[in-house]
C-alpha cells in the first residue's frame, strides 16, 4: 500500500479559493454545540441533516448525503442514499478515522500534502472502505470479527436496497432487540448494525440533496471514490450512479480543516475523532457549510457563485452524459478561460478536476 510521508501538525488556514460566480444564499445545517476536551474550543456539529432541502417526488433519481456517528466516538461516517420517491435505490457508507502512521494504511487524498498538516501528531486520516483489509485485521484481533469491514457493510447496503425508507424504522427496532445482527440483516455482523441502518434512514429522510435524471427505472450501478479535485488542502468524496452507460446521479462533497468559529464540524469532532486537531480548527464538509465557505470564496477570490451552486452546476452537466462525453468536456474546460462556456453555471477554476473525479467514480461503478 501507499506509504505516506510524515507531516506535522501545523495547519494552513488560508483556503485555496479559486472560484467566481453569484451570491445566492445557502442554508447551513447544524446540530449541537459542545466543548472539545482537547481544544477547549466550542465546536458546532454540522451533519448536513438540518438544511431543510426537499427531494423530488417519484420519477426522479435523487441522492441524499449526510454525516453520522454510527459506530463509537473515534470515526465519522459519510452516508449516501440514492432514492426514487420513498424507495431506496442504493446506499453507500464510508467511515473516516485517524490511525497511527504506517505503510499498512492508505491515507485519504492529500494526506501527504497541505491537508495532512492538520492531522493530530503521528496520525493520518483513512477511509475504511479503501482500508478494509488492515482495518478488518484490527477487528479480528480486537473483537474476534469473523467478517471483514467490507463484507458487513456490503450486507447492510444490500439489505436496504429496494426497501421503503419507512421500513428501516422496524429494522432498527428489530436490531436493537437481538444480540445477533445477522438474524435481521443477513451477512452483517457489526455490533453497531442498528446505528448504520439508523444513519441510512436519517440521511434518506433529511440529507442534503443532489437531483439526478428523470426515470422510473431503479436499476443502477454506483461508484464512490475519494479524490483531490481542488488543490492540496482538502479531499473529496464523489458518488456516481450509472444507468444505460450514462451518468444518472452525482453527489460531490469535500472536507477541509476550517475555523471552528464559523464552520460546523463532522460528527464526533467534539469527541475522540476531534482529539489532537489544532485548537480553533475543525474538519468540515464544504457542502454542509456552503454559506461559510462561500463567504470565504467571496472574500478571498471575489466569487459570485456559492460552493453549492458550482457543485450542482457540475453535477447537472454530468447527468445524462456518457463517460466519453465527459472526457471530451474535460478537454474543452482545460482549453478555455471561461468555464461557464462549457459547463453552464460553473465558475470553479478547478471544474476540470471535479469532472475528472466524476469520471473516475463512474468508471468504478459496479
Amino acid at each position: 500500500m501507499k506509504k505516506l510521508v510524515t507531516v506535522g501538525t501545523t495547519i494552513l488556514l488560508a483556503l485555496t479559493l479559486a472560484a467566481c460566480g453569484s451570491n445566492t444564499k445557502d442554508s447551513d445545517s447544524s446540530s449541537k454545540t459542545s466543548s472539545s476536551a482537547t481544544t477547549k474550543t466550542k465546536i458546532t456539529i454540522n451533519d448536513g441533516l438540518k438544511s431543510g432541502e426537499t427531494a423530488p417526488a417519484a420519477g426522479t433519481l435523487v441522492m441524499r448525503q449526510g454525516y453520522a456517528a454510527p459506530h463509537g466516538t473515534q470515526s465519522a461516517a459519510a452516508v449516501n442514499v440514492t432514492l426514487n420517491g420513498d424507495t431506496i435505490v442504493a446506499a453507500r457508507i464510508d467511515e473516516f478515522q485517524y490511525v497511527d502512521k504506517s505503510a499498512d494504511w492508505t491515507g485519504v487524498p492529500n494526506s501527504d500534502k497541505d491537508f495532512g498538516k492538520g492531522y493530530p501528531s503521528g496520525k493520518f486520516l483513512i477511509g475504511k472502505a479503501q482500508n478494509s483489509k488492515p482495518y478488518s485485521a484490527l477487528m479480528k484481533k480486537e473483537a474476534k470479527a469473523t467478517k471483514t469491514w467490507e463484507e458487513s457493510m456490503t450486507a447492510i447496503q444490500n439489505y436496504v436496497k429496494g426497501k421503503k425508507v419507512s421500513d428501516l424504522k422496524q429494522t432498527v427496532t428489530d436490531l436493537k432487540a437481538t444480540k445477533k445482527a445477522a438474524d435481521v440483516v443477513s451477512g452483517a455482523t457489526f455490533a453497531d448494525t442498528a446505528g448504520y441502518v439508523q444513519a441510512i434512514y436519517d440521511v434518506a429522510t433529511n440529507g442534503m440533496v443532489s437531483k439526478g435524471i428523470a426515470t422510473t427505472d431503479n436499476n443502477v450501478t454506483e461508484g464512490q471514490i475519494l479524490a483531490a479535485p481542488h488543490g492540496k488542502q482538502s479531499f473529496g468524496i464523489i458518488t456516481v450512479a450509472m444507468q444505460n452507460n450514462k451518468v444518472a446521479n452525482v453527489f460531490v462533497d469535500e472536507f477541509q480543516y476550517t475555523p471552528s468559529a464559523t464552520f460546523g464540524a463532522l460528527p464526533n469532532s467534539d469527541k475522540d475523532f476531534g482529539k489532537g486537531i489544532k485548537s480553533g480548527t475543525v474538519l468540515a464538509s464544504k457542502r454542509a457549510n456552503s454559506k461559510a465557505y462561500s463567504a470565504l470564496m467571496t472574500k478571498e477570490a471575489k466569487a459570485t457563485h456559492t460552493w453549492i451552486e458550482n457543485s450542482d452546476a457540475i453535477a447537472a452537466f454530468a447527468n445524462g452524459k456518457t463517460i466519453a462525453e465527459l472526457e471530451t468536456a474535460v478537454g474543452k474546460v482545460k482549453n478555455t478561460k471561461k468555464v461557464a462556456d462549457v459547463v453552464s453555471g460553473a465558475t470553479f477554476v478547478d471544474t476540470a478536476g471535479y469532472l475528472q473525479a466524476i469520471i473516475d467514480a463512474a468508471k468504478a461503478a459496479k
